[in-house]
């Protein structure tokens, strides 16, 4: 009779260092799932401002661009003022 009672004991054993181990490692696995989360919000963030950066970017560039034409403009303008100027 000893030896099922030992049997049984040692079951016992191997189940709570079982039950222990899955527990321990289910909160590991929670604590890495939390932190990819976390750092793939951050990534979206970040992906985020790019997009936003970027639109200011094409913004500035649409700027620019239309002050260099209107500079171009402003300068063919004085180069025919002066032509003129220079022959009358």
């Amino acid at each position: 009779m000893e030896t099922p009672i030992a049997l049984s004991v040692g079951s016992l054993i191997a189940l709570i260092g079982f039950i222990y181990t899955w527990h321990k490692d289910s909160k590991e696995t929670a604590r890495q799932m939390q932190k990819l989360e976390t750092e793939v919000e951050s990534l979206k963030a970040q992906r985020q401002d790019i997009r936003e950066l970027k639109k200011e970017i094409d913004e500035v560039k649409t700027d620019v661009s239309l002050m260099t034409m209107t500079i171009t403009r402003i300068d063919t303008n004085v180069t025919h003022l002066l032509q003129d100027r220079q022959h009358n």
